[in-house]
Formats: C-alpha cells, sequence, structure tokens
C-alpha cells in the first residue's frame, strides 16, 4: 500500500497513524542485519493487542528464552493499549506482528481491504463467558432477552459475539438492553445493584469473585457459538516478502508456547513475564497461568496452534447475515493454516 492507501485505510478504520509510521512505511528496510556473532538476523517487533499480562507469556518467552535469536530473527516485544492500535501498527509498518480475535482480523479485511493474513491460532477456545450472580442466575442466553447485559466495550469483539449467540440462541439481539461496564470485577457490583442481570467476564474475573464470596454462574462463549479465538497475524506484504521469516516467527512462538505448557518452568515463565510488567505479582502471575494454559491445549496437545479453516468460512457466513461485514473476504488468502507444519520443523 502507498501512503495515500494508508492514510485512507487507516481513516476507515478509525486509527489515527502517526507521523512515525508514514515515515516508516516509506522507508522500512526489510533486509538482514548483523547479530551478535556475525549471524544474520532480521529485525521484527511484535505488538500486544493490550498491554503486557500473562496472556503474552508465549510472545515473552520467544523473546527472553532466545528462541527469536536462534532462529536468526532479532524480535522485540512491545504493549499496546488495545486491538485498534494492534492494527495500526501493522498497517502503519510501525509494528510487524500481532495477535487479535479473529473477528477484528476479519471485519478489517472483509469491510475495509486491510491487506491482513492470519497463520497460526494460539487460543483454542475463548476466555470469555456469560457471567450472573449465582442467586439470580442467567443460565442461557435465551433468558437475555428484555434483560440488560454488561458489556465491555460498544461494538467490540465480544459485543458482535453476544449478537452471534443471541441469533443462536432464537432471541432477537436488540432484545439485549446492552450497557457497557467495562471488563472486571466490578461488573458484579452492577448486578447486585439490580442494573444488569448478567455481564460479560473470563475466567480470572470468575475466580476473583469467587474468592471474594460471590458466587458466579458461568455461560462459557464456546458453548453456544464457537468461533476462532486469539490468532497471529501479519501483513500479506510481509508474507509474499518473507514467507520463511513469518514461519520462522511461528516457530518461535511454537517454542514459547511448548515452555509455557511445561509446568516445570513455571517460575522462569513468571520471571520473563514480570520483566515487562511488575505490577504482576507471583502468586497472581501464577493463578493466571494455570487459567490460560487450558485455553492454549482446549483441542488437545497434538493441535496446538492449529487454525479450522472451516470455522473462519461459518464465522464469516453469520456476520455477513448480521451485517457487521458488508463483503466476504477470501479465506483461503486470509487464512494461512499450512504453515505449522513447517513451523513445527524449524523450532529451535
Amino acid at each position: 500500500m502507498n501512503r495515500r492507501e494508508l492514510l485512507g485505510l487507516a481513516t476507515r478504520l478509525g486509527l489515527a497513524v502517526p507521523a512515525i509510521g508514514l515515515m516508516a512505511a516509506c522507508g522500512e528496510d526489510d533486509g538482514p542485519a548483523a547479530a551478535s556473532g556475525g549471524e544474520p538476523s532480521v529485525k521484527r517487533i511484535y505488538q500486544t493487542a493490550l498491554g503486557f499480562n500473562v496472556g503474552n507469556a508465549p510472545e515473552i518467552v520467544a523473546r527472553e528464552a532466545g528462541f527469536f535469536s536462534k532462529l536468526g530473527i532479532d524480535g522485540s516485544v512491545i504493549s499496546s493499549t488495545g486491538t485498534p492500535q494492534a492494527l495500526q501498527g501493522l498497517l502503519a509498518k510501525t509494528t510487524h506482528y500481532s495477535r487479535v480475535q479473529s473477528i477484528s482480523i476479519l471485519q478489517s479485511v472483509a469491510n475495509e481491504g486491510a491487506p491482513f493474513v492470519a497463520f497460526g491460532t494460539l487460543v483454542q477456545r475463548s476466555a470469555f463467558e456469560l457471567q450472573s450472580l449465582k442467586d439470580a442466575p442467567i443460565k442461557s442466553v435465551s433468558e437475555l432477552a428484555g434483560k440488560s447485559l454488561g458489556v465491555i466495550s460498544a461494538g467490540g469483539t465480544t459485543d458482535v459475539l453476544i449478537t452471534l449467540m443471541a441469533r443462536k440462541a432464537g432471541i432477537d439481539p436488540g432484545s439485549i438492553d446492552r450497557k457497557v461496564v467495562g471488563l472486571g470485577t466490578a461488573a458484579a457490583e452492577f448486578a447486585k445493584r439490580g442494573d444488569i442481570a448478567a455481564w460479560i467476564g473470563s475466567a480470572a474475573e470468575r475466580v476473583a469473585l469467587e474468592e471474594a464470596g460471590t458466587g458466579v454462574e458461568a455461560v462459557a462463549f464456546d458453548d453456544v457459538v464457537a468461533v476462532p479465538a486469539d490468532t497471529y497475524f501479519t501483513t500479506k506484504e510481509e508474507f509474499d516478502a518473507n514467507r520463511e521469516v513469518v514461519v520462522k516467527m511461528l516457530a518461535a512462538f511454537y517454542a514459547g508456547l511448548e515452555f509455557v505448557l511445561d509446568k516445570a518452568n513455571d517460575k522462569t515463565t513468571i520471571e520473563y513475564v514480570r520483566r515487562y510488567n511488575r505490577e504482576i505479582k507471583e502468586e497472581e502471575a501464577q493463578r493466571q497461568l494455570d487459567l490460560v494454559r487450558p485455553l492454549y491445549t482446549a483441542n488437545g496437545d497434538d493441535k496446538l496452534l492449529t487454525m479450522d479453516k472451516q470455522r473462519w468460512v461459518d464465522l464469516q457466513e453469520m456476520l455477513l447475515a448480521e451485517g457487521v461485514i458488508s463483503k466476504q473476504a477470501d479465506i483461503d488468502q486470509l487464512v494461512l493454516d499450512t504453515l505449522l507444519a513447517e513451523a513445527k520443523e524449524m523450532k529451535p
């Protein structure tokens, strides 16, 4: 994309492209650089979708344990303030790789022609749940008709998922009164006051509430509508010009994931994560690590990072039916589900 096209796309996506991004977009050097010891290396930046947390452990480990460097990549991991900034980074070429929800990737590609390709699904099962108070439980999405629901953000990924879940449950999505309450345990206080009947949360919030004495009823999103969750993505330009680098990045992520899944490495994994975020105490980091690991292995230890292309096809059909996207994306071009075998052969 040239500078004019980049500005146009960023504007349509509601993204502010900084001047430094435009400079990088017009003159970035993708060629090999000399690493210490004279080994060839390419500089690549991975940006998280939101801050530094335990969920970023596979990427942080890939950097801190040296998996990037062993594959000849001078890799760094930086944070963002949310999915829009993560998308912006790739568009502006200030970053090269990130990981966000499949819905965000598909919306950007289908509606705006964003030049993204997806190449590995880390989270095999959504962490999000429909939560309510145990003494006033909402046990199915169909019970939300005519009630108020606390959502994380208006029009966000989970908000879209609620629409899809409502349709699947046979109720009008418009019959759910949605109120923005953010993500966190405070949503339960709105429920206790009677402002909402249920809210969207994750297992981490549920566990925290239950440990504090608040009983929580939970319905897992995937039990209603299963869609691809957090997926690694880059630009088509990066893939076309540097296919081997994309495979190496996936190999490093895979090695980082295997490291994180080995409980014998917990102390080191937590130490690596806390290098990036000292606000996470060791005990809390361990608790979160125990919660996220099952999300990575939900489809089995032999299915790590696998992509289910049919789920992308199904998701696109649902989004089209709801008018969330206005046209189809070419799923065969978007979903690069054949790189994993190469990455596993290459992993350090």
